[in-house]
Parts: C-alpha cells; structure tokens; sequence
C-alpha cells in the first residue's frame, strides 16, 4: 500500500480495550438490576459517547443524566487506560516505522479526550501522532463518513492517500465508503462477523506485525 495519511480508531484496533468496556457495561447495567443484552455492543459500537448515553437512557428507562452516566463510564475506565491496558501486538513499532517514514496520522475514536490521552501516553505513541479526533468533541459518529474525512482534512491528506484502520463491522464500512484503504484489525469481540469485515476491508490482519 502507498499512502500519505493513517487514520487509527483506538478501541479494539490499537489499543487492547474492550474487555474493560465489557466489564464497564456489565458492571453499571448489573448495579442498576439490569442484564447486558446480547446486541447492546454491536448497537452502541459506533455511537458517540452522548448518543450512547441517550440511547442506554432510553432503552433501560435510566435515570441518570447523559453527563452522569458519561462521568461514570470514564470514571470507572480511566484508571485501565492510565495504568493497565497496552497497545496490540506489533501497534507501537508499526506507528513508529510510519512517523519515521514521514506518513501523517491521525487518531479517530469514540473515546473521550481524557481516555485517549491516558491511553496513548502510557503506552508511549501520544507524541506520534499529528492529530485527535474524538466523536464526543465533533459530535460526528462512525456511522457518518465524515469523521474520517475531518480527520484527513486535519491531517492535510486527501481521504484517497489515506489508510483507515477500524475493528468494528459498521466502522469499517463506513471508512471505506469514504474512498479511502481500510485494514481490519481483528478483536475477538467481533470474531463472528469476520467474513462481513473481510469483505468489506482491503485487508484483514490479526497483528500489526502482518503490516508491511
């Protein structure tokens, strides 16, 4: 692949995550006497954090404000991502052989800014990267195709030079309709629609070492 411009989702992707998401989602449904249902993941997978509160408000009845249950999801995951959670297999060194190759990135995530930064500063690429990009902050979800634009138009890199790399099924549809490449990344979460992704993507990798 040659290309000027990377834009990375975090969750699932880079960074080893969703099983605290897992956990978070079990664990504030349960403390309020309600079991996960089985397409809640799948549902809320490309949301925005407030859509994602609004739409839990709504299913479950909740009521929580859409700022306390934010708080609260942050809270309980900010000390994983600060402390705990590391990068996949092969992610660092792949991020630095791009930055030494002179290759723009960019991050495109449904985390909040104070996650991703706890997250990429402890596993030690925060500084390599050239841009953020949080749905929370544009209020633009991986449903819309414009979240990965706006992350090329930041980077200075047409959406065409640009390689997308997304774990989620609707995430990655939704990069590829942009015109950009899209890698898959694959996180067990999604282990059942890894035909659909493979489909979908212009490659499918279980680490980052397959990258050339």
């Amino acid at each position: 692949m040659n290309f000027k411009g990377v834009i990375f989702d975090m969750d699932g992707t880079i960074l080893d995550s969703m099983r605290v998401w897992d956990k978070i989602d079990v664990d504030y449904l349960n403390a309020r006497g309600i079991r996960v249902p089985e397409d809640y993941a799948r549902t809320i997978s490309t949301m925005t954090g407030v859509e994602c509160a609004q739409y839990s408000i709504k299913r479950f009845n909740l009521t929580d404000t859409v700022e306390d249950l934010i708080k609260e999801w942050d809270e309980r995951a900010l000390f994983e991502y600060a402390n705990n959670l590391e990068l996949k297999k092969g992610a660092k060194a792949y991020i630095e052989k791009l930055k030494e190759k002179g290759v723009k990135i960019a991050l495109a995530t449904s985390s909040s800014k104070t996650l991703y930064e706890a997250a990429l500063k402890h596993t030690g690429v925060y500084d390599l990267f050239d841009t953020f990009v949080s749905t929370d902050e544009s209020g633009i979800s991986k449903r819309d195709p414009h979240v990965y634009l706006y992350a090329a138009e930041k980077l200075g890199v047409d959406i065409t030079d640009c390689v997308v790399f997304e774990d989620v099924p609707t995430a990655v549809k939704t990069a590829k309709s942009t015109g950009a490449r899209v890698v898959c990344v694959w996180d067990e979460r999604w282990d059942a629609f890894k035909a659909e992704m493979e489909d979908a993507a212009d490659k499918y990798i279980y680490s980052f070492d397959e990258m050339e």
